[in-house]
């Protein structure tokens, strides 16, 4: 799951960056094939999530509240400072600008502001939820079938459908003390492999169908109806459709067996997730912003070698960094 969920994230950067960078050029119906694509991938980042959740809320695992600080949070803060620096290196390169003492000041703002490279988010995203960790993991603990599934079904109305209501109706009052829904995927990861969310492959499948369709419907609907708010739900991880489609994919994946062949070679780009999911922007800017290529001018076709090149690029430079013990720690 995580390889998957790492291409399509690849995949969809490739795709939104492209409508970003050149989207003053674009017709119409391209800027839609190009969006259409980046919402048809939404639920890569949920997946991811919801790997951790099954992983790391285990109660069977023996997680102490030291491991988290010294391990996990330590890891993602130290890998989070450095490519803060790294990115801003490399704007700097790009943009021929002269090495001053303000570039460690405003890496260091950037550190504590989030407004470095955009997909940097999902960093601080897991600092959040490794520091809930040891509440979470009591919650997941003490949970039954049927608690756990009271407070999946009221996490699934107050995250995913009341937001997505008033993305196109008026406010609605009632909500809950949980800012987004990520706290939603990270315990239906756990739910689905612990068995206390029961979904069968072929409703996984079902409901990765549905959530597909829900988006396609979505995205018509977004076309025919300026102004709606439908734009809104699209690119949130809490749309309906988004729900939908991650839960069905990871009910359908979590139990399959493959052989041990495959299993050995989704090992490498699975190893290498943590630092795919940092360097892969560094090529695919250089592609799009700099080297003065324009993928809707060459054909669809660029965006699948810019896609498979970038993903490429950032494994290798991952499994070769990660022979450096230093840097595997890191990366």
């Amino acid at each position: 799951m995580r390889v998957i969920a790492g291409m399509a994230i690849v995949l969809l950067h490739t795709m939104n960056v492209s409508e970003i960078i050149w989207q003053d050029d674009l017709s119409l119906a391209q800027e839609r094939l190009s969006m259409a694509v980046v919402y048809s991938l939404m639920w890569a980042v949920p997946v991811f999530i919801m790997v951790s959740g099954a992983l790391l809320l285990d109660p069977q695992k023996d997680i102490s509240v030291k491991k988290i600080y010294g391990t996990y949070v330590l890891r993602v803060v130290i890998a989070l400072a450095v490519f803060v620096f790294i990115f801003r290196l490399f704007d700097m390169i790009m943009n021929r600008e002269r090495f001053t003492a303000m570039i460690v000041l405003e890496t260091v703002y950037k550190f504590f502001s989030n407004s470095s490279w955009s997909h940097l988010w999902y960093l601080y995203l897991l600092i959040g939820l490794y520091l809930l960790l040891p509440a979470y993991r009591m919650v997941a603990a003490n949970c039954d079938e049927k608690a756990f599934g009271y407070l999946f079904v009221t996490g699934l109305v107050f995250l995913s459908l009341v937001p997505a209501l008033e993305s196109t109706l008026s406010k609605i009052a009632f909500n809950l003390q949980i800012p987004a829904v990520y706290t939603l995927y990270f315990f239906a990861g756990y739910g689905i492999s612990s068995g206390k969310l029961k979904i069968p492959r072929e409703w996984g499948l079902l409901l990765f169908v549905t959530g597909n369709a829900l988006s396609v419907l979505l995205m018509i609907l977004s076309w025919k109806i300026p102004m709606s708010g439908i734009d809104t739900i699209l690119s949130s991880y809490a749309s309906p459709a988004v729900v939908l489609e991650a839960l069905g994919l990871f009910a359908m994946i979590w139990n399959c067996k493959l052989p041990d062949g495959v299993v050995s070679v989704l090992n490498i780009p699975d190893a290498a997730g943590f630092g795919l999911y940092l360097i892969h922007m560094i090529p695919l800017r250089f592609i799009l912003k700099y080297s003065g290529l324009d993928p809707y001018d060459v054909g669809w076709a660029a965006f699948v070698f810019i896609w498979a090149g970038c993903y490429a690029t950032a494994v290798i430079i991952t499994a070769l960094f990660r022979r450096i013990p230093t840097l595997r720690r890191l990366l």
